[in-house]
């Protein structure tokens, strides 16, 4: 499988998460569509490098949720809890909210944060504090092995 794509929409208020996230799984059925809250990252190098973390885990024990969206979810709250991840990291109907895409680029390139009302996550580098959480992220494996 060739390197995943990863897209970052920031979404504003307004549409429901829910609604959204279902909408792009449709047209992305290879893909990986989670909705997280808006102030869960700021930074697209962030998400990519969370977001590898989970393509990795795919199809083996280091998954650490049964869906790929979910292991997501968790490594961007940094918990092996789902309902915790939920409170710290879930996107809230009627607020912003982070649309995450990963998947086969032709695939994910089909995605526009435009047409979504949205506009994509900046990238720059990794901040000491994101370092640190995408270690987090990745540790999560031992918590659970």
């Amino acid at each position: 499988m060739p390197e995943p794509k990863v897209l970052s929409i920031l979404v504003p208020k307004g549409p429901d998460p829910a609604e959204v996230r279902r909408s792009v799984e449709a047209r992305a059925p290879g893909s990986v569509v989670q909705a997280i809250g808006a102030g869960s990252a700021t930074n697209a190098a962030y998400v990519e490098m969370v977001a590898a973390q989970t393509f990795r885990a795919i199809g083996t024990p280091s998954l650490l949720a049964r869906k790929p969206e979910v292991d997501l979810l968790l490594r961007i709250a940094r918990t092996t809890q789902i309902s915790r991840a939920i409170a710290q990291a879930g996107a809230r109907k009627g607020g912003a909210f982070l649309l995450v895409v990963a998947g086969p680029p032709a695939e994910v390139a089909m995605i526009g944060a435009a047409e979504l009302g949205g506009r994509e996550l900046p990238r720059r580098p990794l901040s000491e504090a994101e370092l640190r959480m995408v270690e987090e992220a990745a540790l999560l494996n031992a918590a659970t092995g």
